[in-house]
């Protein structure tokens, strides 16, 4: 069975989907075969890998419908082993008729449970605690929480991981790790730290650091290892894959 992540953080601007794109790219890169879900109405991991939104005529908010499966939805990127489920602004209306769902918590987790063609299953969720989301945190492993470095990173947080309590009954599956970081920044980079004393145990060792090459990489449409691969992005993004997997290998 694959194992499912989640990347998510209520905050926008943090680099979700930059994360989403490249852990997804980084691990197919590795060999591993990939499915990243892009589950956020803003369609930014579709863009992001170069999908033409005018060439398809179903993506997943016709999954969370009923009316396609995954298989139906799902499409190939240019990177081999790497495939996606697309998303578009039709999205926003699932949100709604989700409420009136009986277990509605879990209609993502059970389109995913017959997957198991794949070796890991990325989830780029929205940037709100709403229904969507939900379904993301209920149906992954593992959470991966992008944080900003700056005064206001772990705003929300608290409300995610109490989120992530009630559905996951307790488990503490979240893990966080710092983006934009900028090692100049030496004051606010102690204050960040101090912050982060309360979230420790929770810490990935990786920090991804402020980089013009992966904005230009989402310019292009492209993951950072075909945009500039000899990048302090890519060498970051890269570490990030690699603490990645040995923390999935220490939770099997």
């Amino acid at each position: 069975m694959p194992i499912i992540t989640a990347i998510a953080n209520q905050k926008g601007g943090v680099g979700k989907t930059t994360t989403s794109i490249n852990l997804s790219a980084g691990l197919a890169q590795k060999g591993f075969h990939v499915l990243l879900i892009d589950l956020d109405p803003q369609a930014h991991s579709t863009i992001g890998l170069g999908v033409d939104r005018k060439s398809f005529s179903y993506a997943i908010d016709s999954v969370m419908l009923d009316e396609k499966t995954v298989q139906d939805v799902t499409l190939k990127t240019n990177i081999e082993k790497l495939h996606i489920v697309p998303s578009r602004l039709k999205l926003f209306s699932v949100e709604n008729k989700l409420m009136s769902e009986i277990f509605r918590e879990r209609v993502l987790y059970n389109k995913l449970s017959v997957l198991t063609e794949y070796d890991y299953i990325i989830i780029d969720s929205s940037p709100t605690l709403g229904s969507l989301t939900i379904n993301a945190l209920y149906a992954s492993d593992l959470i991966l929480v992008p944080c900003e470095v700056g005064r206001y990173a772990l705003e929300g947080f608290s409300d995610l991981r109490s989120t992530v309590k009630k559905i996951k009954n307790g488990q503490q599956n979240l893990r966080i790790f710092l983006t934009k970081f900028k090692a100049a920044t030496t004051r606010t980079n102690e204050w960040m730290m101090e912050e982060l004393k309360q979230v420790s145990d929770l810490l990935m060792n990786t920090r991804i650091r402020q980089n013009e090459s992966l904005n230009q990489a989402s310019i292009a449409q492209e993951p950072i290892y075909a945009y500039a691969s000899k990048s302090a992005g890519s060498e970051d993004y890269m570490a990030l894959t690699e603490e990645f997997l040995e923390l999935c290998q220490r939770k099997s």
